[in-house]
């Protein structure tokens, strides 16, 4: 097991523990810094106390901190997005892609009907309101195609006569 840490009465040894402790993060500050070319600011204070630990200093890590910040409020429009606007858009995707399915699905259950009908597997008095109203549909649609499919085959039919002239 480890050493649990416990809180340091002794001032004295609070101060040498902090100044090893921060020593320690500034190097590491500052590794981090060439390492990943980086810029790093940091500020530490004990509340109740007017010492304000900073790094490298004062003046450019509250440098560092302004220009986060004006980075940060030229960017926000570009790359931020309001959490409720981002859900929004989500479930709007979502509410078209249950459209669509439903749709799908609907158009399915017709034909499937349809078939039912045309076998005489079902009978027209068993269907339901709504599904009379998409046979309907359906009816329309289906006529639609095949007045396309028989302009089609007179325009083949005319082309061919009048090559043959």
């Amino acid at each position: 097991m480890g050493v649990r840490p416990s809180r340091i009465v002794d001032p004295r040894k609070k101060k040498v523990l902090l100044d090893k402790r921060l020593e320690s993060l500034y190097k590491k500050a500052k590794q981090l810094e060439i390492l990943c070319d980086i810029k790093i600011g940091m500020f530490f204070f004990t509340p109740g106390d007017q010492n304000i630990f900073a790094w490298p200093s004062l003046t450019h890590a509250t440098d560092r901190v302004k220009n986060y910040l004006d980075f940060f409020d030229k960017q926000r429009p570009i790359k931020m997005v309001k959490h409720e606007d981002f859900l929004q858009s989500v479930l709007n995707a979502k509410e078209g892609k249950i459209n669509q399915l439903e749709k799908i699905v609907e158009k399915k259950e017709m034909e499937y009907n349809f078939n039912q009908l045309v076998e005489a597997r079902k009978r027209f008095d068993e269907l339901e309101v709504r599904e009379i109203k998409a046979l309907i549909n359906l009816f329309a649609v289906k006529r639609a195609q095949l007045d396309e499919r028989a302009k089609q085959l007179n325009e083949n039919v005319e082309t061919k006569i009048d090559s043959n002239d």
